[in-house]
């Protein structure tokens, strides 16, 4: 096998182990077992990112308005986020992190970094040292490849449709 096959076949590894220690995190705390993982990353934006439309949580969570909305009303539900009036466009609506739901991030991201420690703290010293010398590469690739996905999908929505008009 190819040194760059075994590289993408150990990042295929890597990716799932990652999701399964988030959904784990979530699945261990008795008050976050309902959350499901897309749910998290609706809220983990709002925390992170603050308040915004649901067009701009569908767009970040690829996935359409529908979704989105199912979504976002099942968080509201749990008392994770609220929906406020805008400011200025009472056409729309702007979702925000409740207190509860940054008490929820907070307590997944406490758990990740102490799983990820007991992780990195498992290595052996000159792996560790190679390993964050090459994570920084890693982390632009991936963060371009969003970026690319990202410009691609909005040029998707942009284009017209059969019969000329714009998808949104």
């Amino acid at each position: 096998m190819a040194q760059s096959d075994v590289l993408l076949e150990e990042l295929t590894l890597l990716s799932r182990d990652f999701f399964r220690l988030i959904s784990d995190c979530l699945t261990r705390h008795a008050d976050l077992a309902e959350i499901s993982p897309t749910q998290f990353r609706a809220l983990a934006f709002l925390v992170q990112r603050g308040p915004h439309n649901a067009s701009d949580l569908a767009e970040t969570l690829a996935v359409g308005r529908p979704a989105a909305t199912k979504l976002v009303d099942r968080l509201v539900r749990s008392g994770m986020i609220r929906r406020e009036p805008h400011p200025t466009d009472r056409r729309q609506v702007i979702l925000e992190a409740t207190g509860e739901g940054f008490e929820v991030v907070q307590a997944v991201q406490r758990c990740r970094t102490r799983r990820l420690a007991a992780v990195l703290g498992a290595i052996e010293p000159a792996s560790r040292k190679a390993l964050a010398k090459a994570l920084p590469a890693l982390t632009d690739a991936l963060a371009a490849a969003a970026e690319d996905s990202a410009e691609a999908a909005e040029s998707v929505a942009k284009r017209p449709a059969k019969g000329g008009k714009r998808r949104s």
